[in-house]
């Protein structure tokens, strides 16, 4: 699914259909009370509904588990604004199988896509400068994975199968993919 640049304008952030598929268009308003551990925004109903996430321009963060165990979300597509993921932001979307990032993503924060089971592939752009713990664990069907030379790697950014599975395209990268298995949760 590709979203041409002039689409994006006729974009209205909020909840609807798009190519067939339920939709949420994302512009960055915080949905997660971390305190309460409660959605903001929209019903749980709505919530587990959508299955393609299009993150709006301008939007910068995916503030911490936005979309939280949204287990139909099917596709991620992020505008080039999108600069951060932070932690535990997919953690859980279960049926998450393609993620289009942002070409100017700095930073993944830990267990930002722990257990996106059919999840295969994953290229980080060349802006992206730290990937966080545990960013991939769980993602089985991972068997690719590109990142930048210079991308620092937090502790078990994958692991498990995948992790025998994965394929660097670059190499020299500081850190480590994990020489243990990830060990479940985003946490780390």
């Amino acid at each position: 699914m590709r979203v041409q640049t002039e689409e994006w304008r006729r974009f209205i952030p909020g909840s609807r259909m798009y190519k067939g598929k339920k939709t949420l268009f994302y512009n960055g308003e915080i949905l997660w009370d971390d305190e309460n551990e409660e959605y903001l925004i929209y019903d749980e109903d709505e919530q587990r509904s959508w299955e393609v996430i299009i993150v709006l321009p301008g939007v910068e963060v995916i503030p911490d588990m936005s979309f939280y165990e949204c287990e139909k979300i099917e596709t991620v597509i992020m505008s080039d604004s999108v600069k951060r993921i932070e932690h535990d932001a997919f953690y859980e979307c279960e049926s998450l199988a393609f993620v289009r990032l942002s070409r100017n993503l700095e930073y993944i924060g830990r267990g930002a896509f722990t257990h996106c089971v059919y999840l295969t592939s994953i290229f980080i752009p060349p802006s992206c400068r730290e990937i966080g713990n545990e960013a991939f664990c769980g993602c089985k069907k991972l068997i690719i994975l590109t990142v930048p030379r210079h991308t620092t790697l937090r502790d078990r950014v994958i692991g498990g199968a995948a992790l025998s599975r994965a394929f660097r395209i670059k190499t020299g990268v500081s850190g480590g993919l994990g020489s243990r298995a990830c060990d479940g949760g985003g946490g780390g």
